[in-house]
């Protein structure tokens, strides 16, 4: 009889640094997922919630033009994440993905 797969996060232990990690991830990714449905229609689908460390919300772009933009919607990006989803934000940092083969 064949064993059935289980997901990754049933099989470590619940303390373990990578179960954190990869709940972290889903956590962020649902997130990220609502703040799209809220956002401005000029700016929607131009970025990713990349993270949330302190009071900081980290937004990666994938082209300068398309952070520039973001950047002049950072207020609205910002009140939407504290008003909308109550994350405890001040400040937001757009940074652009670096796809650059090495």
């Amino acid at each position: 009889m064949a064993k059935s797969f289980k997901p990754l996060l049933e099989s470590l232990p619940k303390g373990a640094r990578m179960a954190q990690i990869i709940k972290r991830a889903e956590q962020l990714a649902q997130l990220n997922q609502q703040l799209h449905f809220k956002l401005p229609p000029q700016v929607k689908g131009m970025f990713t919630l990349a993270n949330l460390r302190g009071d900081v919300a980290v937004l990666l772009c994938q082209t300068q033009m398309e952070a520039s933009k973001v950047r002049m919607y950072s207020r609205s990006i910002l009140q939407i994440l504290q008003t909308e989803f109550k994350v405890s934000i001040h400040k937001i940092v757009v940074k652009v993905e670096n796809t650059a083969k090495k």
